[in-house]
């Protein structure tokens, strides 16, 4: 098993994509939270108690780079014709799991970055200008949870779909197209207030306030979570029968 795990960390860590998405995330982060989240705001921005959470929380919507990664580790297999060399050294079972078990460190990884970039380049920036923050509440084990879930999520919804189609321009497309276009289509013409439990807005109430949005309907960022994860669930299920049974080319 551990071999395995090696093997797939050793993937992770060999391909440019990896370290150029990662590079660009961490200098993105930098410069939107410098100079916008720190260095422009307004009195009235810097007297907000969360301010510094609410730059964390934002931020985090990158996250979704971690899910192309994990596109990338997988389609780059198929792509390349190298998942039967993974096959013949290993059960399916193991090769899963070891992916499943690489996807999420990196993810979580990619989550803390932002947490800790996020807010430290906004206090910079706002020293940088000369001013200072009003009295912040951050409720750091609430946060911490909430953002790491979060981005391992994204991360998940990556693999999970790349798992399902096989074609990496598919699986990216679905990533962006569904949560932006079909979930508010869904929403807005068919399920209305229901539409917070579909899988992406579950998601996206773990890390922002329930407050009444179009929808009238909001849920904790618990449950929000736990409706999430029956997605997971559901997903992983199909995946893996799907990755068991099917040739592997």
């Amino acid at each position: 098993m551990m071999r395995a795990i090696k093997a797939e960390f050793r993937k992770l860590l060999s391909v440019r994509s990896t370290y150029v998405i990662t590079i660009l995330l961490a200098v993105g982060i930098m410069l939107i939270a410098f100079f916008l989240e720190g260095y422009r705001l307004n009195a009235a921005q810097l007297r907000e108690p969360t301010q510094l959470a609410g730059d964390v929380t934002g931020a985090l919507n990158l996250t979704v780079l971690g899910a192309i990664v994990a596109i990338l580790l997988m389609s780059h297999e198929y792509r390349y014709n190298t998942i039967t060399y993974s096959l013949t050294s290993n059960s399916r079972n193991k090769v899963l799991f070891a992916k499943l078990l690489t996807i999420s460190v990196y993810a979580l990884f990619l989550a803390v970055l932002i947490g800790v970039l996020s807010p430290v380049m906004s206090y910079l920036g706002v020293h940088a200008h000369g001013h200072s923050f009003g009295p912040q509440t951050f409720h750091a084990a609430n946060l911490a949870w909430r953002s790491l879930f979060y981005g391992w999520g994204y991360g998940m919804a990556g693999f999970i779909l790349v798992l399902l189609t096989r074609n990496q321009v598919a699986s990216i497309v679905t990533l962006f197209v569904f949560p932006s276009v079909i979930e508010h289509l869904l929403g807005f013409l068919l399920l209305k207030h229901n539409s917070v439990y579909l899988p992406f807005s579950a998601l996206d109430q773990v890390i922002n306030t329930p407050t009444d949005g179009p929808t009238g309907s909001t849920m904790s960022a618990g449950k929000a979570a736990l409706v999430y994860c029956v997605y997971l669930v559901v997903g992983w299920i199909v995946a893996w029968v799907l990755f068991l049974k099917r040739d592997a080319n």
